[in-house]
């Protein structure tokens, strides 16, 4: 599974029949992603490209900072998909000054920088009563009257943005020791978590728990279905026919 740069102009969704679309509707295929130039491997990594190529506005905040991360992930691509589900919820297509004096709308300002987007998403997203506030309060009537949509992007927030908390006491231990204050606090929480996941190092465990969460919303299994799907076809790679033995 190949990795790109997902954002509101490179998902397509086919609204009638057309020789472009290969006969697929919107029955078929809720969207496509195109524009796949910005992809990487399979495994996250890359040959010579940067860790930053993609639409800043959707990219999830961790690939906007000067941290430095082994490749990208599948839980990179859902924070690109997350953004992209409360940007349609959000946007007042018949009316753009409307939409312009929504919160989400500082994404589109040129004069932002990376820091900027990092600090709004972290702010949106990293505490379910801002999000409430700043993000769903701001939904578009037909999204924000849907109780199960409300619930999917609310459950989908707290799969990829859980809330975290600092040991107060350690922190107060070691300014009080070493003079090492939340920063330190933070690396470690840090070190901790890239111990703890390297089990999953794309982090597929999370992109099928919101996957599954979709399906929810969608009342189908298309999603996890052609999750399993791939599995199956990467098992087969290992199989005796297919070693020659």
């Amino acid at each position: 599974m190949n990795l790109t740069d997902i954002s509101i102009e490179n998902i397509l969704v086919p609204a009638s029949e057309t020789e472009l679309t290969g006969g697929l509707t919107s029955k078929d295929r809720h969207g496509t992603i195109v524009d796949w130039n910005l992809c990487f491997n399979a495994n996250g990594t890359s040959f010579g490209r940067t860790f930053k190529s993609g639409t800043p506005a959707f990219m999830a905040p961790i690939l906007l900072t000067d941290k430095q991360i082994p490749r990208r992930t599948l839980g990179h691509d859902m924070e690109s998909f997350f953004a992209v589900i409360v940007w349609i919820a959000s946007a007042s297509y018949a009316d753009e000054l409307m939409f312009q004096d929504k919160p989400l709308a500082i994404l589109l300002d040129p004069k932002k920088k990376p820091e900027d987007i990092i600090n709004a998403k972290e702010n949106w997203f990293k505490n379910e009563e801002n999000f409430l506030k700043r993000i769903v309060d701001h939904f578009e009537r037909r999204y924000l009257t849907d109780p199960r949509f409300i619930m999917c992007v609310t459950n989908l927030r707290e799969i990829l943005y859980p809330t975290k908390r600092i040991d107060v006491a350690a922190y107060m231990s070691r300014h009080a020791e070493k003079g090492e204050g939340v920063d330190y606090l933070l690396s470690q929480n840090a070190e901790n978590e890239e111990d703890t996941g390297d089990a999953d190092p794309m982090k597929e465990d999370l992109f099928r728990m919101c996957m599954k969460e979709i399906d929810n919303y969608l009342q189908e299994t298309k999603g996890c279905d052609e999750m399993q799907w791939s599995d199956s076809q990467a098992l087969a790679r290992y199989t005796p026919k297919s070693l020659g033995k």
